[in-house]
């Protein structure tokens, strides 16, 4: 009996990390290699049926909704604080110069999303406040190691310390650029420092990573497995409808062995799976036996066995599928609902989602972003009475506001139930004018006519179990005494 061990090729998943390598570059900086190609990284995001709806839901839900100013503290508007805020929103409008500045961050934010981390060139004018932030492509930059600490200035709100910092280096093909902050000047051609003034001076970058490495990594990297996986799925299941259904088998020959012309003919049949001609024929085998004896016992047999139980079942290929989506909502932190998946959602379930994505994910990024500008962006300017804030979206629900105001209306003004039916309303109702809408419901004047209704319907209330009949007497009896002083009433005989 011939015996044959068959083995398969091993393959690498389409990402996988390399040794972390340190390298001396001439400028005297000690220079760190990436751990993942970003094209590789990029691969997946673009092979992958999820990753990029969460990627855009990132986007969209974090700068999406636009920069704007803020004051700090609220209160009666000063002409200083108009100065402020005229200024800032001049500062914001002009810090892209051909885009706006949350299409620039929505650039980074996918960067980041997708390779781990983004980079972002910091532009200043001969005051040296900050202009323009304008996005780096992140594919080539190369990160040094930090340096030597230097002293540094910071400034925030008028007030400055000194403090001690180390800073990075980054390269993009033959130009240096220097980290945020760095104080030193740094020639961009040869990527030393300086101390006179060079004449092509380097810019500042600003990275934004995930994770504490030198470089930043996907929050996906853990699920490359099973995203691989889903996208091998579903190139089966297209190869199933592109070739047509194939079933496993194993042909056995008892007593004698297949022709020269039925081996071709099943190589052939092999080979040519997917030729949609070959589909709906039949494959005819012929055998010869290899005895010369004259018993029917040597008469060859051709058996071919199916092997169709070893398939996995299609059900299983689509249960992968949610499962790896299931892993990246997690990795992410989302509801289904933000990637259009919200067959199982109500309006309640749907809006308690949101709020949870709002305060657990987008709030905290929006946070980031808003301290970039207002602690190390902006600190130059000088404002004290105005901040950079991120716009978001307003969850309320509205049933309950509507509960609320019919449980403490009599607490509140008219021109304060306006104020909070306005934005449900979508337009922006006036404040009406009048002390009384700008008094409690409870104590604001009623009308005369309204006060007695009320008093009847509260006496009437009381004429129960037969007492009508004593509150029509003492109606008559205050009748009376009305006639003994103005006259005109003649008794019972004129009701």
């Amino acid at each position: 009996m011939r015996q044959q061990l068959m083995k398969a090729n091993a393959k690498s998943l389409p990402v996988t990390k390399a040794d972390e390598i340190f390298k001396w570059g001439d400028d005297g900086a000690q220079w760190v290699a990436a751990p993942y190609k970003k094209a590789s990284l990029r691969y997946v995001v673009e092979q992958s049926t999820v990753l990029q709806q969460v990627i855009e839901a990132y986007k969209q839900n974090i700068a999406g909704f636009g920069f704007k100013p803020k004051y700090i503290e609220e209160g009666e508007e000063t002409s200083e604080m108009v100065t402020e805020w005229n200024a800032l929103a001049e500062v914001i409008d002009w810090m892209a110069f051909d885009k706006t500045p949350d299409e620039e961050f929505k650039m980074a934010i996918e960067d980041r999303e997708m390779v781990g981390e983004s980079f972002m060139e910091v532009l200043r004018d001969s005051a040296g406040n900050v202009i323009e932030i304008v996005r780096v492509e992140p594919d080539t930059m190369e990160v040094s190691k930090p340096g030597y600490a230097v002293k540094v200035e910071i400034e925030r709100k008028g007030i400055k310390k000194e403090a001690y910092r180390k800073f990075r280096k980054f390269r993009l093909g033959k130009v240096f650029f220097r980290e945020f902050g760095d104080p030193r000047q740094m020639d961009a051609k040869t990527g030393e420092y300086t101390e006179k003034p060079p004449a092509n001076p380097a810019t500042e970058i600003v990275h934004d990573k995930i994770g504490t490495g030198h470089y930043g990594i996907p929050r996906w990297i853990g699920h490359v497995p099973s995203l691989t996986g889903a996208r091998k799925a579903e190139e089966l299941n297209w190869r199933y409808f592109d070739q047509g259904r194939h079933t496993p088998m194993a042909i056995t020959v008892t007593g004698g062995q297949l022709t020269t012309d039925s081996e071709t003919a099943l190589s052939s049949y092999t080979q040519a799976v997917g030729n949609e001609e070959l589909q709906h024929k039949i494959l005819v085998l012929e055998a010869e036996t290899t005895s010369n004896g004259l018993d029917d016992k040597n008469v060859a047999k051709v058996e071919i066995q199916s092997l169709a139980d070893m398939l996995q079942k299609d059900a299983l290929f689509l249960d992968y599928d949610d499962k790896t989506r299931d892993k990246i909502l997690s990795a992410f932190r989302l509801p289904p609902v933000y990637i259009g998946l919200s067959n199982d959602y109500n309006r309640a379930t749907v809006e308690a989602a949101k709020e949870l994505a709002e305060e657990q994910v987008f709030q905290p990024e929006r946070k980031k972003i808003e301290n970039l500008f207002n602690r190390r962006l902006l600190t130059g300017y000088d404002f004290r009475y105005v901040e950079v804030e991120l716009g978001a979206p307003e969850i309320v629900d509205g049933e309950l506001i509507t509960k609320l105001i019919a449980e403490t209306k009599e607490h509140l003004t008219t021109n304060e139930i306006r104020t909070i039916v306005s934005p449900r309303l979508g337009q922006t109702l006036k404040m009406l004018q009048g002390d009384e809408y700008d008094l409690p419901r409870q104590s604001a004047p009623q009308d005369p006519l309204t006060v007695m209704a009320d008093a009847q319907g509260k006496a009437l209330a009381k004429a129960e179990n037969g007492q009508l009949a004593f509150i029509l007497k003492d109606v008559r009896d205050g009748l009376d005494e009305l006639n003994d002083v103005v006259g005109g009433w003649k008794g019972e005989g004129d009701v």
